[in-house]
């Protein structure tokens, strides 16, 4: 099973009821005890309010768990996340912030890069969910990889996608920079060819060794920086669900100023995103 409990961090925004139901929708996808999570003040009225927006998505009362706190939102829904082992986080957010709220950074933005677990971020929440049809997964052939990719395959084979893509990234060693610095472009170009291949056969026996059965993927290979690539690729082919292995350390704010690896995924979304972490089972 891809996950064993979803939590949802709702408020009282626009897109609220859509996040509802598809925390609703995941949870039955997947079989899984689903915890609700709302940060901010706690009024009779507003708890109402809150049953009354769940009632409407068909929730029933003993189908999931309300956690209500008043505190720092990014700070109590990640205490929360490790207290319930939640292992899938979802919540909703921008495809593009502006410059000044990146910077100081959003609930959203945060989730992705300090949450224990995996974390689901909708850009397009839906009462009616459009299916994923086209699932795209970063591969970098690490263990953690191997995990992203074989969850982008069990949610990919659950919601019936119509397509699965490995992409991969890779960048020419030093000896082909220094050529290609030196003035003989045909040569850099050549031995571009010839790591290309390579990427390729690798990605042909990733997926033989991975065993994924009644499985069609199609595999990418992209040269340039690995991030900035696959996000321009997943964009300009309309992805709809883009899955990838956490960034191995927490960012600091020079890398956000010079974005290195995942950052730039993280600023501009090409669509909704998956990242996902280690689990029990994957330790």
């Amino acid at each position: 099973m891809a996950f064993k409990k979803i939590g949802l961090a709702v408020t009282f925004s626009p897109n609220s009821r859509a996040l509802l139901f598809e925390a609703k929708r995941f949870s039955e996808l997947f079989n899984t005890e689903l915890v609700l999570i709302h940060i901010g003040d706690f009024t009779d009225e507003l708890k109402n309010e809150m049953i009354k927006m769940i009632k409407e998505t068909g929730l029933k009362e003993d189908s999931y768990k309300l956690l209500w706190r008043d505190g720092d939102v990014e700070d109590s829904i990640l205490e929360f996340c490790s207290t319930e082992k939640i292992d899938l986080l979802i919540a909703g957010a921008l495809i593009k912030e502006n410059f000044l709220k990146y910077y100081i950074g959003s609930v959203a933005r945060t989730l992705m890069r300090e949450a224990p677990c995996s974390v689901l971020l909708l850009t397009q929440p839906s009462i009616e969910r459009a299916p994923f049809k086209k699932v795209c997964v970063s591969v970098d052939f690490t263990s953690l990889s191997e995990l992203a990719a074989k969850k982008a395959y069990e949610i990919s084979s659950l919601l019936n996608s119509k397509e699965l893509f490995f992409i991969r990234e890779f960048q020419l060693p030093a000896l082909a920079t220094t050529v290609y610095d030196s003035g003989s472009k045909e040569e850099a170009q050549s031995m571009r060819h010839v790591w290309l291949d390579e990427e390729k056969s690798k990605m042909e026996l990733f997926v033989r060794e991975l065993n994924l059965p009644g499985a069609e993927i199609k595999t990418i290979c992209l040269y340039g920086k690995q991030g900035w690539e696959a996000s321009n690729w997943v964009n300009e082919n309309k992805g709809d669900l883009f899955v990838i292995p956490s960034p191995a350390r927490k960012p600091k704010l020079l890398d956000r100023i010079f974005q290195h690896d995942w950052e730039f995924v993280f600023r501009q979304l090409p669509c909704s995103l998956l990242i996902v972490k280690p689990d029990d089972d994957s330790l």
